[in-house]
């Protein structure tokens, strides 16, 4: 499994025993986890106080005391413990959510601006760290949204809207009233959120470069040197007003969208990366330069605290939505919508830049018929802004490109500093000599396989989802082709479709677009009738020589398209077996020493000789796939290629009782 650690050298051993001994609080980084329902946490100060949308949580005490009950909902704090929530407004006997703030311990309504009504909404933000403002987004009615800019010494409440522009939002406000979000421009309809920041007057400014492609972008945060936060082209990006600088990041691999939420007033940014899945999905990132040129997740410098179980459900941290001014705190909440998902909250005290982070490699899990597998693998980077002169050093197992062994190796790197080691972390290899095991919930057998020299009967009462017949093998030549005959039930008067995977590539799966075939359907059988379906299997000409993996999966109403997974609404059966893919006895891979070819690589036409007669010549992809086929009889031929695309291509020609197989690069 993969573990990180971290280990202290003489002097800081000694260091700390005398810091713990005087008493002083722990140094150590904390993680704290608040398992129940709608516990998420929006903001957090540098006491570790955090507001969720009912209470304020204490890091410290590790306790939340609920709001008061003259208030409807919370959504930010500052250092002196000021509030920014709701509170309700009666409007002609209906109830509905005004913005309010909470200074000095008295909680003041804001109202909303003028000619609201009763459908008017609002959704606050933040209170600046000093107090004098807050912002946020508000309505008239139910459909006029804009940014609001309130000065709590005033009184003044401002509608922050720029007549060129539909809808505007506030997300942040710093000490001098600036506010961080977004404008609406539409252009010829729809939706086009310019990230953007905003002063009193209703001066509104997109932060610089070309307009967005993607619908929703976001100033996200701003902080009191005047450096935002927010999102792009979901891409994360940091802009410095004073300096007019602009900086985008990179998306974390893995992922299709990223953005920033939060910025220190030391620079630490924090936020969030996503994927497009059927669930929330996403994890915690950070970025500063001591930390190197792109965000890491924010899991990666928990682990290299020790810190590897969050309590979270999928194991992921999920949003990180703030981090306090001083960059001590972190809070956000784990993988659910906000409204329904579980708080957490990190103290980094001042360890984020005196310590060194280990960067792991994931677990790495592959496929070998035919016992040890070479592996190549990354070695593991690491973050050390305190050991310039750090190297990473293999401790146990294997450097990348090995020959791994069956079963599972676990690989040890030391981070070493002038033979100290600072930081190990490790992570495991593991080479399986089996594939998946397919799920398929309701029964209905294959009772025959022909094909390749398999010649195999099964049960039409066998009760498996999945026989293993890997103990039968087939023989089959690269470039071959070769037919197929199969039987089974339907269970009635219904149709089922063979479909068959091969591991051509021997990387332990049937992902690859070359390597999944459709063998035809059949209806109304009872697996032991003259029903059959009948379909054909090309071998690759570049499929690895050796051992492999052949799989037949029936399923009613469609063909399979996951080999592992059928899905609930599928009947079936699947069943393994072997193949063993050679060499075409026939083909000289070196080339007929009398034919001649050329040129190569080609453009168009491509030029075959040779001093007897050349039947026939193929042409194939890649992927195995036949792409130009012409009878010959001569012993010369001119090929028009100028149809293909450029790439790779692998040239038979058919002269009397053997085959030569070549190589050819088409331009």
């Amino acid at each position: 499994m993969k573990k990180v650690y971290l280990k202290k050298n003489v002097f800081l051993l000694f260091f700390l025993f005398v810091f713990l001994f005087s008493n002083n609080v722990s140094s150590q980084v904390e993680f704290h986890y608040l398992p129940g329902f709608s516990t998420s946490l929006f903001d957090i100060n540098n006491s570790g106080k955090a507001v969720s949308s009912s209470g304020v949580y204490d890091f410290i005490l590790d306790t939340t005391v609920p709001m008061d009950t003259i208030a409807v909902s919370l959504s930010g704090i500052n250092n002196n413990g000021d509030l920014i929530g709701t509170m309700p407004l009666n409007v002609n006997g209906n109830i509905i959510e005004q913005p309010a703030y909470k200074r000095n311990g008295v909680w003041h309504a804001v109202g909303y601006f003028p000619g609201y009504t009763d459908q008017a909404t609002v959704s606050t933000a933040q209170i600046s760290e000093n107090g004098n403002f807050i912002n946020g987004q508000m309505s008239t009615d139910c459909c006029s949204q804009q940014a609001f800019l309130y000065n709590t010494n005033t009184g003044v409440l401002e509608k922050i809207a720029d007549t060129a522009n539909l809808y505007s939002a506030g997300y942040s406000v710093n000490n001098t009233g600036i506010i961080g979000g977004w404008f609406d421009q539409q252009p010829g309809g729809g939706t086009l959120r310019v990230p953007a920041y905003m002063t009193t007057g209703s001066v509104v400014t997109a932060i610089p470069g070309s307009l967005p492609t993607s619908s929703v972008n976001a100033v996200n945060a701003i902080n009191n040197s005047n450096i935002m936060v927010g999102d792009k082209d979901q891409k994360p990006f940091i802009y410095d007003l004073t300096n007019n600088t602009f900086t985008q990041f990179a998306i974390p691999s893995g992922y299709t969208s990223a953005t920033f939420t939060s910025i220190s007033d030391n620079g630490i940014a924090v936020g969030y990366c996503d994927k497009f899945d059927a669930v929330v999905n996403r994890e915690a990132i950070i970025y500063h330069p001591n930390l190197g040129s792109q965000p890491v997740f924010l899991s990666v410098i928990l682990n290299s605290f020790g810190i590897t179980n969050f309590g979270t459900v999928d194991g992921k941290l999920g949003t990180a939505m703030a981090i306090s001014p001083d960059g001590k705190y972190i809070c956000g909440w784990d993988n659910n919508m906000s409204v329904f998902a579980s708080g957490w909250a990190v103290s980094l005290k001042n360890l984020l830049f005196t310590s060194c982070f280990t960067i792991c490699p994931d677990n790495i899990t592959v496929v070998s018929l035919a016992g040890p597998k070479v592996v190549n693998y990354t070695v593991p980077s690491f973050i050390c802004p305190t050991h310039p002169n750090a190297t990473m050093v293999l401790a146990s197992g294997l450097v990348s490109g090995s020959s791994f062994p069956i079963g599972t190796t676990t690989n040890v790197f030391n981070l070493v500093d002038s033979g100290i080691t600072i930081s190990t972390c490790s992570f495991d290899v593991i080479v399986n000599d089996f594939y998946c095991i397919p799920s398929i919930p309701l029964v209905e057998p294959i009772t025959l396989l022909n094909f390749a020299g398999i010649n195999n009967s099964s049960s039409v009462d066998s009760l498996l989802e999945y026989e293993n017949f890997t103990t039968i093998s087939g023989n089959v030549n690269q470039g071959g082709t070769y037919s197929s005959i199969l039987k089974g039930t339907t269970n009635g008067d219904y149709t089922d479709y063979f479909t068959a995977f091969v591991d051509w590539n021997q990387d332990g799966d049937f992902n690859d677009i070359s390597e999944r075939y459709e063998l035809g359907s059949i209806t109304n059988s009872t697996g032991i009738d003259g029903i059959q379906a009948t379909g054909s299997i090309h071998v690759p000409i570049d499929a690895l020589l050796g051992t492999t993996t052949l799989r037949i999966i029936k399923t009613d109403g469609s063909y399979d398209t996951s080999y592992c997974n059928t899905g609930s609404s599928f009947m079936g059966q699947a069943e393994d077996y072997r193949l063993v893919v050679s060499t075409n006895l026939s083909v000289n891979s070196v080339g007929n020493s009398n034919l001649i070819y050329y040129p190569n690589p080609v453009k168009n036409k491509f030029y075959v000789s040779n001093n007897s007669e050349i039947e026939l010549i193929e042409i194939y992809n890649v992927l195995g796939l036949k792409v130009i086929s012409k009878t010959l009889n001569s012993k010369t031929a001119i090929i028009d290629l100028s149809d293909l695309k450029a790439g790779t291509y692998f040239v038979k020609t058919f002269i009397g009782n053997s085959i030569t197989t070549l190589k050819m690069i088409k331009e």
